[in-house]
């Protein structure tokens, strides 16, 4: 009953949330409208680099005005593929929301894939342990969270999470970002 009720480096970000306030788009309005109040919102995203395997990972936690709480970043290595990094971010925001206690989380997704691979308990092989992960972080009895949902974010309004991903992994391989 309870699960059917929710539905490496690391590089944290220390300073202060923005105080000015993210747009919010027409789809995470009506996210906000569907979900229990107060729900943290946090956008995923993933930059993944096919010729050295790298990958910069990052999330951002707002509220449900779009006012930023905090955010996160991390880069690996020896990252199988694009869809395997993105569940890396899935998975590093769940851990880091963790430790912020909220009890309502809605996690926008830039993969429609991984939203119905976890929605649907559906795994590809090659996904299967760290959606495991996902599904014990975000469902378990001993989960922190009393709701969890994944939504799809179209790309268009990710582009903080993105930006925040890519100067990740520029900066885990040297680079400028």
């Amino acid at each position: 009953m309870i699960n059917a009720q929710k539905s490496s480096i690391s590089f944290s970000n220390k300073t202060p949330p923005c105080n000015r306030p993210n747009p919010i788009s027409p789809i995470t309005q009506r996210h906000a409208a569907e979900t229990p109040s107060p729900t943290t919102f946090c956008n995923t995203d993933a930059s993944w680099k096919s010729d050295t395997k790298a990958v910069g990972l990052g999330w951002i936690f707002t509220d449900n005005e779009g006012q930023e709480i905090t955010r996160g970043s991390s880069a690996q290595s020896h990252v199988s593929s694009a869809l395997m990094a993105e569940a890396l971010a899935i998975r590093e925001a769940l851990i880091h929301a963790s430790s912020l206690n909220p009890t309502k989380i809605c996690l926008r997704i830039g993969s429609q894939a991984l939203v119905r691979a976890i929605t649907t308990g559906r795994r590809p092989s090659d996904l299967f342990g760290v959606l495991s992960d996902v599904d014990s972080l975000a469902f378990s009895p001993t989960s922190p969270f009393a709701f969890c949902r994944f939504v799809y974010i179209s790309r268009v309004f990710n582009g903080s999470a993105d930006s925040l991903a890519k100067a990740s992994l520029s900066l885990y391989l040297g680079l400028r970002p």
